[in-house]
């Protein structure tokens, strides 16, 4: 046998322990974020109570998301048209049909101070189409709401 062969073998063998040491801090890494995002997917949700419109049920979730719906489009200068309840919604969700005009820039803003505002109205389906004298919103709006 070769006296030279154990020692180029010490030599591939400490060559290769510098990418295997990288790679086994990479799996290490790797298995930490594998075990937190498990963890994070296993616990509870967590429910923002500012979010939620505060209601003794589904008709005054929606009483309460008209109202608010309205007073922002007073607010903005928005025209509301139509803001019809959706009673086919599930139980934790309040849903109303919008139709809304007014100048694109007072539309605009109207959108997005629902979309911002607390409790969180959603629109789940909208389109904003030309209009006389401005824009139309139809939209569909959702809101959760809590008991």
């Amino acid at each position: 046998m070769n006296p030279r062969l154990p020692l180029i073998a010490l030599g591939v063998a400490a060559l290769l322990a510098i990418p295997t040491h990288a790679a086994l801090d990479t799996l290490a890494a790797a298995r930490a974020d594998r075990d937190a995002a498990r963890v994070e997917a296993t616990a509870p949700a967590t429910f923002i109570a500012d979010a939620a419109f505060p209601a003794d049920g589904v008709a005054d979730a929606r009483t309460r998301m008209t109202a608010r719906v309205r007073a922002d489009a007073a607010r903005g200068g928005v025209l509301v048209e139509t803001l019809d309840a959706d009673t086919t919604a599930p139980a934790p969700l309040a849903v109303l049909t919008l139709r809304a005009s007014g100048s694109e820039k007072a539309v605009l803003a109207f959108a997005d101070a629902l979309e911002r505002g607390r409790p969180t109205v959603r629109m789940a389906a909208w389109r904003l189409t030309a209009a006389p004298g401005g824009v139309r919103l139809d939209a569909r709006l959702v809101a959760p709401w809590r008991g």
